[in-house]
């Protein structure tokens, strides 16, 4: 095995990466600032904004799937993945640009249906290019071992380029932009960003694990899906654990109500304690009273979170090398859980006075988990391509990868609906655009101790819920030691068999 050939190019290795990171950027404003934009920008309840999210990943829940088996079914002189590789990026851009445009009144049932269908079509554009990206990673290389590697180096430049729009974003509405302006100029960067970037991997990419010998008719292919125990383990795990996510996915959240808050004096801002009344003149900034820039505190929450993950991927291939994905994934879940726990027993006792500094150190903590968890779902997912070649002798890998590429919408969505409607049931007070201070700048209603108390437990105990829940059916699991090994083995004898591209 140690003078196996060698299959992935330096050009395929960059070029993936770049892409993943430029696709991240488009991904992650969506994920990430959605929910704020709807609410904030559309003028969107709390309700309304998580509705649209949970129907949009419930269509998403047959369009996957759906795109899965186009792709199985495609035959082109480029191969089945790559195709959608060239075409796809432009309408993501267009649908990225649309869903961060609020053209109709403040609130009103068009700029409800106008979300709702932005949102949508948004997923179906992603969809088409998602599946069939990471679908690649499966027939790219036959060798686990690059595969590995391969995966974990795309997943480092899609985290990087996740942390560039929690970077920018925040910085450009809460400036003199407003929400509106600050959120469509921050779309039209990234849909152009990740547009020019993503389309590099169709130049340089090529398929070379075989092909199957014939095309799955839809029936076939979900009768060939029933028989994968692994992808239905894994399916259950991820869904199970998707509230893991939740801090990432409302750090704006965290930022503006339980840090910038409590650095601000807010009787400097209303002139009364309902918050009915602005002081005249009224300076936000001069309110606020820390080193740390009110727009960017949001920036600095995310980042954290980032480096946190950024070791853990890079780690990732050296665990694999000593430990089962199995191990990895359930000792991963254990960690996250008890980091997320101990955060909330720090900070409970006192919300009003959470120390930055070591919320910094937790969010780092809470990264590491969330970086292993970034990369291991892709190989687990492409490790169930390989158990159904080895059960049935066909490969299916982009109803596979439709399955990670739903499993990640879900997990955000999930996060977002139980956080969203949680705390729709609390006195939370949304922001009223209106309200803005002599420079521009948005002013945010001060909540009361009790909601900021949710807030916390939102963003801790909600994800230690998941880490738990997550590792259960990762016990049955039984593709990994002796096993894998066989299969391996018994799948490189029947690929030389057949021949495999160069």
């Amino acid at each position: 095995m140690g003078n196996q050939k060698k299959y992935l190019t330096m050009k395929e290795r960059v070029c993936f990466t770049v892409g993943a990171f430029g696709r991240s950027g488009i991904y992650t404003l969506m994920s990430m600032f959605t929910l704020v934009f709807f609410q904030n920008g559309a003028g969107l309840t709390l309700t309304q904004g998580t509705t649209i999210i949970l129907i949009g990943r419930i269509f998403d829940a047959l369009n996957d799937p759906l795109m899965g088996m186009i792709v199985d079914r495609t035959k082109s002189r480029w191969g089945k993945m790559r195709p959608y590789l060239l075409f796809a990026p432009v309408p993501i851009a267009i649908c990225t640009i649309l869903l961060f445009t609020a053209p109709f009144e403040h609130g009103s049932t068009a700029a409800f249906v106008w979300a709702l269908i932005t949102y949508i079509l948004w997923g179906v554009a992603f969809t088409i290019q998602d599946v069939p990206f990471w679908g690649l990673s499966s027939v790219i290389t036959p060798l686990e071992s690059e595969r590995t590697s391969f995966i974990s180096t795309a997943r480092l430049g899609s985290t990087f380029g996740g942390i560039l729009p929690a970077l920018l974003v925040p910085i450009l509405y809460q400036s003199n932009m407003g929400y509106n302006k600050g959120f469509f100029v921050g779309a039209l960067l990234f849909a152009l960003l990740g547009c020019g970037l993503s389309i590099l991997i169709f130049f340089v990419s090529k398929e070379r694990v075989p092909k199957m010998d014939h095309t799955p008719s839809f029936r076939e292919t979900f009768a060939v899906l029933g028989k994968n125990k692994l992808l239905i383990v894994v399916i259950f795990a991820s869904v199970l654990g998707s509230t893991m996510v939740t801090a990432n996915q409302c750090a704006d959240y965290i930022g503006n109500y339980l840090i910038i808050q409590n650095y601000t004096d807010f009787s400097q801002i209303f002139t009364d304690a309902a918050q009915t009344t602005l002081v005249p003149n009224v300076d936000a900034a001069a309110a606020y009273s820390f080193w740390i820039p009110r727009g960017t505190i949001v920036t600095t929450l995310t980042v954290a979170i980032g480096v946190g993950m950024v070791p853990a991927m890079a780690l990732f291939p050296i665990l694999r090398k000593k430990l089962s994905l199995k191990q990895i994934y359930i000792g991963s879940s254990v960690f996250g859980l008890v980091v997320h726990a101990l955060c909330y027993i720090v900070f409970a006792q006192d919300v009003t006075k959470i120390n930055v500094y070591i919320l910094w150190v937790f969010l780092f903590l809470m990264g590491l988990p969330l970086g292993i968890f970034n990369v291991i779902t892709y190989a687990l997912i492409a490790d169930s391509v390989d158990y159904l070649e080895w059960k049935t002798g066909e490969r299916h890998e982009g109803v596979c990868f439709s399955f990670q590429t739903f499993l990640s919408k879900v997990n955000a969505a999930v996060a977002t609906f139980v956080f969203g409607q949680i705390l729709g049931k609390t006195d939370f007070m949304a922001v009223n655009k209106a309200l803005t201070d002599v420079e521009g700048r948005q002013i945010f209603y001060q909540q009361s101790v009790d909601t900021q108390k949710m807030l916390l437990a939102l963003v801790t105990i909600v994800p230690a819920v998941g880490f738990l829940l997550t590792i259960v059916p990762m016990f049955f699991n039984d593709y990994t030691g002796k096993t894998k090994e066989k299969a391996q083995k018994e799948l490189e004898e029947a690929r030389i068999a057949k021949g495999i591209e160069e």
